[in-house]
């Protein structure tokens, strides 16, 4: 069944990884979840046709928020501008306490802190998420429960083999 956009869900995390605190955020106006591999041609004379393996995954995340100082989540993006540190964010397609909303679960650093100045709408926030090498925890698609804890899909999950 479709969704409408307004129903999807973002959330970032003030707690730690192992008792993580879900925050709403509410200030959020567009926000896209573009998760791509690269593509790797494979040519040879054996065939005339290009065929292609999927090499590594990629999530680049440009979004638009209100520009809000002192709001939490503003903050969070704004330190992690300018001082490298993590900001982990759960990107779902309903509520966290909405019993199999799914989505992304990551760790991130804001490559991008820029404000907006439309001359007739509200100053806003553009920034960039870019996946934070320094995070101990690869990204994870997850599923939400009622009491808004999120499971990773087991199919999702690392698989060493991957990484030899």
């Amino acid at each position: 069944m479709p969704k409408a956009g307004i129903k999807g869900q973002t959330y970032y995390n003030s707690g730690t990884r192992t008792t993580p605190v879900w925050n709403r955020a509410r200030l959020l106006r567009d926000f896209t979840l573009p998760i791509s591999t690269n593509e790797i041609p494979v040519k040879n004379k054996g065939s005339q046709w290009i065929k292609y393996l999927r090499g590594l995954l990629d999530v680049a995340i440009d979004a638009e928020a209100d520009w809000e100082p002192g709001n939490p989540l503003f903050e969070a993006l704004k330190t992690s501008f300018f001082t490298e540190s993590i900001v982990e964010i759960a990107i779902l397609d309903g509520g966290i306490k909405q019993a199999g909303a799914q989505g992304v679960r990551a760790g991130f650093i804001v490559t991008k802190f820029e404000r907006g100045e439309p001359l007739e709408d509200v100053m806003t926030l553009n920034f960039s998420l870019r996946l934070a090498a320094e995070h101990t925890h690869e990204p994870e698609w997850v599923t939400a429960g009622t009491n808004g804890t999120l499971t990773v899909v087991a199919a999702f999950q690392e698989n060493p083999a991957n990484n030899p």
